[in-house]
């Protein structure tokens, strides 16, 4: 019974880190949001296109040699960022059509 109680209790301690963790995620994605709204206000003063496919390229390779970096896997963080980044470009056109 101890041996149970003991795991119990390191799984909720390993629990409670990953759900911290998952905070902080959420939290740097806001900031992130906050930033690249920015990013689309003056993209959308200067009647800039929302998308950048050079930018998105290079940034899919820089977090495809971070993901490799810290012992994740590349596609997985691609896929994730491919997401963020489709994001982020709907946020610029609204932001335009805000604007305009």
């Amino acid at each position: 019974m101890a041996d149970r109680e003991a795991v119990s209790a390191e799984l909720t301690a390993l629990r409670a880190q990953i759900d911290a963790l998952d905070e902080q995620l959420i939290a740097l994605l806001g900031r992130r949001f906050q930033f690249t709204d920015q990013v689309g206000e003056l993209k959308a003063r200067y009647q800039l296109d929302a998308v950048d496919p050079a930018r998105e390229q290079s940034q899919m390779e820089r977090i495809r040699e971070l993901a490799v970096a810290a012992g994740v896997a590349p596609a997985l963080a691609q896929t994730l960022l491919r997401r963020v980044i489709d994001d982020v470009v709907d946020r610029h056109r609204a932001i335009k059509n805000r604007l305009l």
